[in-house]
């Protein structure tokens, strides 16, 4: 009897490594029924008789029931604001109130011919879904909105197609655990392991792409773009007696002023050379004032003439 369940199972091994994990394969009437009084399904994997046998949905239908839908949604916004780093901290605290958070922040400062520095922020707040509208009314709080998009994927069907290949997988895993556990020999147990783990990495792969694709439902990420309102043109105006005379006075007007702060650095010095000048001047005045007596000299005595006798 061991032999004729070890030929069984080494006849098992392949049908398993060509069902790859799919339990929905046709049976004729007779195998179903001598897989029923032996407990394996007809291509000789167990079948668990706990579980209820499923059903396909009426009408040719891939669903039973009312099939929920999912949407995803995303939103983009440019906003004109007076000061980009004032705006970038109040849209944070936004995201904040919303229950989202700030994924992604760049800031770029353009620098053009004219020397004009022109800073341009590029934020992406991800909020609950339900709260998109409400969130992108309140950007108005920050700026002039110069433009907003709104995007919406439907991707129920992904939700649903990735739910159903990941419980068939859970399914023939839980039935490779089985099979793996009456294998009669290490060759049978070591091809049933590599099946196994081979599901299990299948399994998990698509665990995580329906955990992306839950939070791209209950999350909708929004791309804000703030940058402030550039300069304004100023038309050049032609040559005339207006032109001139502003041209002048604008000229008057720089000189007086390259005038006063000349002045204006020279006034210390000034002060200084006063308070140290104007006494030594005083001084020198006083001194000049003063008479000098000069010895005077004696007169020449003057000889008479000699007479002539």
């Amino acid at each position: 009897m061991s032999t004729l369940r070890t030929l069984g199972l080494a006849a098992l091994v392949p049908l398993v490594l060509v069902a790859g994990g799919c339990s929905a394969n046709s049976a004729s009437p007779a195998a179903g029924s001598a897989a029923q009084a032996d407990g394996r399904a007809a291509d000789g994997t167990l079948q668990d008789a706990s579980a209820p046998e499923a059903k396909p949905a009426e009408g040719g239908g891939g669903f039973a029931g009312t099939v929920q839908v999912k949407v995803a949604r995303s939103a983009s916004a440019a906003i004109t604001v007076t000061d980009v780093e004032i705006a970038a901290t109040r849209l944070r605290a936004l995201a904040t109130a919303a229950g989202g958070v700030v994924t992604t922040e760049n800031l770029v400062t353009r620098v053009d011919a004219k020397g004009i520095t022109t800073p341009t922020s590029t934020m992406v707040i991800s909020v609950p879904a339900e709260t998109l509208d409400s969130t992108l009314e309140q950007l108005k709080s920050l700026g002039t909105i110069t433009s907003r998009v709104i995007s919406s994927e439907d991707v129920t069907m992904q939700v649903a197609d990735v739910a159903a290949r990941v419980r068939a997988l859970e399914g023939s895993i839980a039935r490779l655990n089985e099979l793996s556990k009456k294998a009669g020999n290490i060759s049978q147990l070591t091809e049933l392991e590599s099946q196994l783990t081979t599901r299990i990495e299948e399994r998990d792969s698509l665990v995580a792409q329906q955990k992306s694709l839950a939070g791209r439902v209950a999350q909708s990420p929004i791309t804000v773009t703030l940058q402030t309102t550039p300069p304004a043109v100023v038309a050049p105006e032609e040559p005339g007696f207006l032109s001139g005379l502003a041209a002048g006075w604008n000229a008057l007007v720089s000189s007086s002023r390259v005038l006063l702060t000349i002045v204006g650095a020279l006034l210390p010095f000034l002060l200084l050379v006063t308070l140290l000048g104007v006494p030594v001047v005083v001084w020198r005045r006083r001194v000049r004032r003063v008479p000098v007596t000069a010895p005077v000299a004696e007169a020449p005595r003057s000889t008479p003439p000699e007479s002539d006798e």
